[in-house]
């Protein structure tokens, strides 16, 4: 009988010995018990500071003169997005390191065609903001065994309807509590996601009737910061 025969399972004291070391440390446990708690204690601060500072109503029954941000929600809604690009950029990943780079410059535009009284409209801020939430929500889509592409372009690339995509981001809100989960606390966060989709899709989509006024810009920060952080979250699973 050979030395593997009288081994645990059959396995060599080698085979054993190595898959030994693999397996994780008590402080690494601890350690990744820990980055996930604080990952959750992030999603519920930047939902629950989205949830009262975002303001918005469908925009076929929307007046911007009803509605006018805080400073608070301003500089929160700023705090978040600036977090959420740290986030990204910390991935190393390259396609989330060039999303995280329009996120900063479509930040920038925000705050200064927000600030600049001969603008009228903080269109650039707006589109590139927009574009990098897509592109967060792509991301999401291509990295869901579960979400398969509506087509593939002739360049071989996925391709995503609307629909798709805002289910695919719902199932990842759910997935980290970002919409509440008990007794429907959630669904007045929900309304306000909706609100804004729809607003989103009017602007993404060259509608006449797409706003482009401040309390839209603060929304659109705030969903890009609570997008970021999901990515986060999720690429942390994908890579653990």
């Amino acid at each position: 009988m050979s030395d593997s025969d009288d081994s645990l399972f059959g396995l060599s004291e080698d085979t054993l010995r190595a898959a030994t070391d693999a397996l994780p440390s008590q402080e690494e446990m601890e350690e990744l018990v820990e980055a996930v708690r604080q990952g959750q204690e992030r999603l519920e601060r930047s939902r629950q500071h989205a949830e009262e500072y975002i303001n918005l109503g469908p925009p076929w029954d929307y007046d911007p003169a009803d509605y006018s941000p805080s400073e608070e929600a301003s500089f929160t809604a700023m705090k978040w997005t600036y977090e959420g690009r740290e986030y990204l950029e910390s991935t190393g990943d390259p396609n989330l390191t060039t999303i995280a780079g329009r996120i900063e410059e479509g930040s920038t535009s925000l705050a200064e065609e927000l600030d600049d009284s001969e603008t009228e409209y903080p269109y650039k801020g707006l589109h590139l903001l927009l574009s990098s939430l897509d592109g967060l929500i792509t991301w999401l889509c291509e990295n869901d065994p579960d979400i398969d592409p509506d087509f593939y372009n002739d360049g071989g690339n996925p391709v995503y309807f609307g629909g798709r995509k805002k289910c695919a981001l719902e199932k990842w809100y759910d997935e980290h509590a970002i919409f509440g989960v008990e007794d429907d606390e959630g669904e007045s966060f929900k309304q306000q996601w909706d609100d804004f989709w729809n607003h989103r899709h009017r602007i993404m989509h060259g509608s006449p009737d797409a706003y482009y006024d401040e309390n839209v810009g603060i929304a659109t920060l705030f969903f890009v910061g609570l997008t970021a952080h999901v990515v986060k979250e999720r690429y942390d699973q994908l890579n653990q």
